[in-house]
């Protein structure tokens, strides 16, 4: 009896295992800033930017680049953009986004402002981002022409 139970436990332990903690049915080792396509951005940072700033700002260029309306809208702040801004920004930076970029912080308590400036481009890009009231975790208003 005694075994029966211990089986039965070690049983349910690999499965445990195997369905969720070690995420052994995973094949893809892919990391993240690889298929997000962060990792093709060509970009120079100045100014202090925090790591989900930074990160909110690479991510919106990436979904520029790949024109990609519905990740781009995803990354808005609610209620701060939609997805016909989202395909006016796209319109108007996706080809530039493809291009070297220099980004430059300007670092607030609740909304930071990124000025980027995209190689070839006149014109420039800011983005104004939001703290979504989590931990250093922003999002961008798409409202607003870039």
């Amino acid at each position: 009896m005694r075994r029966a139970a211990y089986r039965a436990l070690g049983l349910m332990g690999a499965a445990a295992l195997l369905l969720g903690g070690c995420n052994a049915l995973n094949t893809d080792k892919t990391p993240a800033r690889v298929k997000s396509g962060v990792s093709e951005l060509d970009l120079e940072v100045t100014g202090r930017p925090t790591p989900g700033s930074l990160s909110v700002t690479e991510r919106v260029l990436a979904r520029l680049g790949a024109g990609d309306v519905d990740g781009l809208a995803g990354l808005a702040v609610e209620g701060e953009g939609s997805g016909d801004d989202a395909k006016r920004w796209v319109a108007r930076w996706g080809e530039a986004a493809r291009r070297p970029a220099t980004a430059r912080f300007f670092p607030g308590e609740k909304e930071s402002t990124v000025d980027i400036r995209f190689a070839g481009e006149r014109g420039t890009l800011s983005l104004r981002l939001k703290d979504k009231g989590y931990d250093d975790e922003y999002g961008v208003v798409l409202g607003e022409d870039g």
